[in-house]
């Protein structure tokens, strides 16, 4: 059986969110283990600092939730790479922590937006090119999709669907040799704890209720999901397909 690096050698990925936490460990790996990857956010200036680690990492900035950077992204990968394309990365997401009664519409619009509606948009347009590589497709969930917490609804709702969406995937793909996969982490050390709607105080307060809840007493790290997301992306999980792979530090076992 290949190593991981010789069966990523050659082949090209789309990571999205890939400035920085867990998209940048992804990328990071992948172009160690020789892909290409084009990452993709919002500020340019984290992507530059991504692509920086290795010459195989391009950029493009730009918001997902709008389908005209979805569509430059294809058109990326057409003229840099003549439209070949064998993994996609569904990384980008936000993370609201809220109760209920303090919710809005327009947090629901927000938070479904990114994690779903731009997840499900990517993937259209990315299928063709998928299809023809026989490529593979690795959505990012969350251990809160199957393992509840108050004030999380917006994000642990998101992520069931795309939960959901990978297993049905999965089944439609077959077919054309694409597989489909999932990694749902726990609780991992990204900016993602930056960009809540927390004062600094209770974001502190939630962070630390949540490590004391997790067996390992700890955060994981981002390239702890790399090592993961670097093996469904190979052939040596060339049978593997609707899978939802826990990284959470025995998380979701309680």
């Amino acid at each position: 059986m290949k190593s991981t690096m010789e069966a990523l050698s050659g082949k090209v990925a789309v990571v999205t969110g890939g400035g920085s936490g867990i998209g940048r460990a992804i990328a990071q790996r992948f172009a160690r283990e020789g892909p290409h990857v084009i990452i993709v956010g919002r500020k340019e200036a984290p992507l530059q600092e991504t692509a920086a680690a290795d010459e195989k990492i391009s950029y493009l900035s730009g918001d997902i939730t709008r389908t005209e950077t979805i569509e430059r992204i294809i058109d990326a990968v057409n003229s840099r790479f003549s439209g070949l394309l064998d993994i996609l990365v569904n990384n980008a997401g936000w993370c609201p922590v809220q109760p209920l009664k303090e919710l809005s519409i327009e947090d629901y619009d927000r938070a479904f937006s990114l994690d779903v509606r731009a997840l499900v948009d990517m993937t259209i347009h990315a299928l063709p090119l998928l299809c023809r590589a026989k490529g593979c497709i690795i959505n990012l969930s969350s251990v809160g999709a199957a393992h509840r917490a108050p004030n999380l609804s917006m994000y642990v709702g998101a992520k069931a669907a795309v939960e959901n969406f990978t297993r049905v995937w999965a089944l439609e793909l077959a077919a054309d040799g694409v597989r489909v996969n999932a990694i749902a982490p726990g609780a991992i050390r990204t900016n993602i704890w930056n960009v809540t709607d927390l004062s600094p105080e209770a974001a502190k307060a939630h962070e630390e209720g949540i490590a004391k809840s997790i067996p390992f007493q700890r955060f994981g790290a981002p390239e702890e999901i790399a090592n993961v997301a670097a093996f469904l992306a190979s052939d040596q999980a060339s049978y593997v397909s609707g899978a939802i792979y826990a990284v959470d530090g025995a998380q979701g076992a309680v």
